[in-house]
């Protein structure tokens, strides 16, 4: 999905063409629901605000300025939301996602544990941490576009990414011994935008 792609498909929309907006729908949907979910919203609650996300952003399109990133304006107004409606409620560990890709049984339930004390780990961090991580490596969103609609200067996002990381570490050290090579694929994958 290219910066080009949603450009062409807001002009359409802003040219009349209603259901074009569809294929934003269909690109970041999935993202946002993630993002409520990650952020603390039940399964019911992330629904509601992925919709009500995707319809104000839908409402206010022409405000969208074209030198600005869609992805960053969409989930800005996904973060207001949440903060509008006080959503801060515990996740469900049962219905996180297993994204293990591992080959032994053994070792998908090891990443599975893991995946979900990280999770628990990340509810623990401040908001602007876990916000932050979250746009990152989730929603894959550069410095950049995190700083653009967090308010934060580039500086500061990625004080916070590594601040946050290295504090996810800390914890996952205290925890268990392989902490670090965990949140080390975190680091490649950064090394790699």
């Amino acid at each position: 999905m290219g910066l080009t792609d949603d450009y062409s498909i807001i002009e359409q929309v802003l040219g009349g063409d209603k259901q074009a907006y569809a294929e934003i729908v269909q690109r970041y949907q999935n993202k946002l629901y993630g993002l409520f979910r990650r952020m603390g919203s039940s399964e019911a609650d992330a629904e509601d605000l992925t919709q009500e996300t995707l319809v104000k952003a839908y409402r206010k399109l022409a405000s969208h300025r074209p030198d600005r990133s869609f992805a960053g304006w969409i989930y800005k107004i996904a973060i207001n939301l949440q903060k509008d409606r006080g959503q801060r409620k515990r996740l469900d560990a049962s219905s996180q996602e297993e994204r293990s890709e591992s080959e032994t049984p053994e070792s998908k339930l090891l990443q599975k544990e893991l995946r979900s004390e990280l999770d628990r780990l990340l509810e623990s961090l401040p908001d602007h941490y876990r916000l932050v991580l979250i746009l990152r490596y989730t929603n894959q969103l550069s410095h950049e576009e995190i700083a653009e609609m967090t308010g934060m200067s580039v500086r500061k996002v990625t004080n916070v990414v590594y601040r946050a990381k290295d504090r996810l570490r800390k914890m996952l050290r205290a925890k268990e011994g392989h902490g670090y090579e965990f949140l080390g694929s975190y680091k490649n994958k950064e090394s790699r935008s």
